[in-house]
């Protein structure tokens, strides 16, 4: 008997084909990559949004907190149609955010690392992670564009070695089904 995996195989080759054409725009077209990123994003919190609002009206008899869910599935459909509006304000929002991401949690982690020190030794490498943070916050508020393609070319990377593991993964799949021995 087929399991579910080896059934739809081509499922996992088919991502993995999206996600190798993804991952080479991101790194050929770092900057076309990124601004197709941002309205991906957008999509993804427009239907999402859809999606909730839509789950939050169909249990508002029996959900208690259905107000929430309705709450959070608007609001994903406002923030999906303001991207599309303007991607280009989204995407340096998304890099002041991820610069203020970075900010925090390298202080934090300096801080941390100065409390540590009664606790272990070799400290100072937590100090450095935190100092990196920090570094590249200062790069990402003072050059978003260069934070941008930056974050491009990682997630380009990223995209290109899992779209390569699913199609490898799809076809030792294929393999297996055309292997399979039939069920008496």
């Amino acid at each position: 008997m087929d399991s579910l995996f080896t059934r739809y195989w081509w499922t996992y080759l088919v991502r993995g084909l999206i996600a190798v054409a993804l991952g080479l725009l991101l790194i050929l077209m770092p900057v076309a990559g990124f601004a197709a990123m941002v309205i991906y994003i957008g999509a993804y919190m427009f239907v999402d949004g859809v999606f909730s609002t839509i789950a939050a009206i169909r249990v508002r008899k029996t959900y208690r907190h259905w107000g929430w869910l309705l709450t959070f599935g608007l609001l994903g459909i406002a923030a999906g149609i303001l991207i599309f509006l303007n991607p280009l304000a989204a995407g340096r929002a998304l890099m002041y955010f991820l610069g203020a991401w970075a900010l925090v949690i390298g202080i934090a982690e300096i801080v941390w690392a100065v409390r540590l020190r009664k606790e272990i030794e070799g400290e100072g490498w937590y100090i450095l992670a935190g100092i990196l943070s920090v570094g590249i916050s200062l790069v990402i508020f003072f050059y978003p564009a260069v934070g941008a393609v930056a974050l491009a070319l990682i997630f380009g990377i990223y995209a290109l070695a899992i779209g390569t593991i699913l199609i490898f993964l799809s076809f030792r799949l294929r393999k297996r089904r055309s292997r399979r021995i039939p069920v008496k």
